[in-house]
């Protein structure tokens, strides 16, 4: 026993120094070639590239199995010039340069046993491999070890045989390598492989359901979305380990990608009606904005009940939606429920009209200057800031007459913001009409305006019964001087 155990000690030694032995006819050409790189000129590169592919497939597999392992060696420059040569061959009109590089890079694979570096050669693939280096991945998809790198090599390459080969190593497919499979898949949206990926959903392992959660909605066929909603709804629409949730709604925003887009749209509804609670405010806006997504311009009677809803932070996303889709005819139909509603609702359609700049809501701005609920006064006098609109200027004067203090500084605050050479003869005109509190703010919108020409309105105040209104007057005359 103890001869048996000497003689396999000792056939292992001589093959191994027979290994360290091994001519290496490329060495010096390939050391050469390091000594060059990195290269400072493109032209330079090339050449690098050219002597590289002189060396042909033996010398490239020599290259290539010239990488040590972690701690034995620096792999920095082989590694810069293997990835240069890779990016080299990927280029167009050099095919047969490409045929050679994958058929080395095979047989550098077989030779190589140091994990890092398979993994890298195997990586390098992605930049340059093509049907032909399917066969030389197949037998990593099911390697714990290697499977990761080979899938995602096996994606980038992207033809219908790198997809059949991770299909067909699907059914043999246990723990890391099942579930990158089934990522991958999912990610390519691979139709044919819906039906090994739906069995997964069926599984125990949390992580593994979850992948084949997501892989069907990144398929987003409508014969998925029975399997899709139950995850949803076992979970309560909230979170839960298996992200059926997310993973629901990832499908519905994917299936409006089809067409016909209705069967989204119906998913997305069923969404609004399930998900009624605060708590599941964040899922009903994600619905929402699909219905929003597919319809468009169409969805404004989906939003402005939404805009009605007692949920602020649902109301405030669906007026946020309907800013972005805003048109004549829409706007048309939002001036008409602004009309309607009242409070809090009529002053967040005024702020949404104003921020997306429609015009046709100034008649209803104007209205809302006289409404007797102060908060719907106050947004239309900050909404006119917004608009930009002359036609506010006259409105937000006469209301400044009977306004409170806190109104008239914001009117004040929205003359300054109105850019319009207009401003200032507007106010100079009002100015002797409006309430003495009034008058110390049009005074200052005067100075700041830097309105010399209507110094002699301004003069008119100096008269002024009220001691804060002359002294507003003479600061005035003063600043516009300057």
């Amino acid at each position: 026993m103890k001869k048996n155990i000497l003689c396999i000690l000792l056939l292992l030694s001589c093959s191994t120094l027979y290994a360290q032995q091994t001519p290496r006819p490329y060495a010096a050409r390939i050391a050469r070639i390091l000594k060059r790189l990195p290269a400072v000129t493109q032209q330079a590169q090339d050449s690098c590239m050219q002597q590289i592919a002189g060396l042909g497939i033996n010398g490239l597999v020599e290259m290539a199995t010239m990488l040590q392992p972690a701690g034995k060696g620096d792999n920095t420059t082989l590694q810069y010039a293997l990835t240069g040569y890779a990016t080299y061959v990927s280029a167009a009109a050099r095919d047969s340069l490409r045929y050679k590089a994958i058929r080395s890079w095979g047989k550098a694979l077989k030779l190589t046993t140091d994990p890092a570096n398979k993994i890298f050669l195997i990586e390098q693939l992605q930049l340059f491999g093509d049907n032909t280096a399917v066969p030389l991945l197949k037998p990593y998809l099911l390697n714990e070890r290697y499977c990761d790198a080979a899938i995602r090599t096996l994606s980038q390459i992207k033809t219908s045989a790198s997809v059949v080969a991770m299909e067909m190593a699907l059914d043999k497919a246990k723990g890391n390598s099942e579930i990158g499979l089934i990522r991958a898949l999912g990610e390519l949206r691979y139709l044919a492989a819906e039906q090994g990926i739906t069995l997964r959903t069926r599984s125990e392992d949390p992580v593994l359901k979850r992948t084949a959660l997501f892989a069907l909605a990144n398929i987003a066929t409508e014969s998925s979305e029975p399997v899709l909603a139950a995850a949803a709804e076992k979970a309560g629409f909230g979170y839960d380990v298996t992200g059926g949730t997310a993973a629901y709604l990832l499908f519905v925003s994917n299936l409006g990608h089809n067409w016909p887009t209705a069967p989204a749209v119906t998913a997305a509804n069923n969404i609004l009606r399930r998900c009624k609670g605060d708590s599941l405010v964040h899922v009903r806006i994600a619905a929402l904005k699909v219905i929003v997504d597919i319809m468009g311009d169409n969805a404004v009677n989906t939003l402005t009940l939404a805009a009605d809803n007692n949920n602020a932070t649902y109301s405030a996303a669906a007026l946020a939606m309907a800013a972005g889709s805003m048109n004549a005819a829409n706007t048309e139909i939002w001036v008409q429920k602004a009309e309607r509603a009242a409070g809090g609702t009529k002053a967040n359609i005024l702020r949404m009209l104003a921020e997306s700049g429609q015009r046709a809501a100034t008649p209803l701005l104007i209205k809302a200057l006289k409404d007797t609920d102060p908060h719907i006064r106050m947004t239309a006098i900050q909404a006119a800031a917004q608009m930009q609109s002359t036609e506010m200027l006259s409105p937000l004067l006469v209301a400044m007459r009977t306004a409170d203090s806190t109104e008239v500084s914001a009117i004040g605050n929205t003359l300054l913001h109105i850019r319009s050479r207009d401003v200032p003869g507007y106010v100079a005109v009002a100015l002797q009409h409006a309430p003495p509190y009034a008058q110390v703010t049009l005074l200052h919108v005067l100075a700041e305006k830097k309105a010399a020409d209507k110094a002699r309105f301004i003069s008119l105040l100096l008269n002024s019964r009220d001691e804060t209104v002359v002294a507003a007057a003479k600061a005035t005359l003063e600043a516009v001087k300057e």
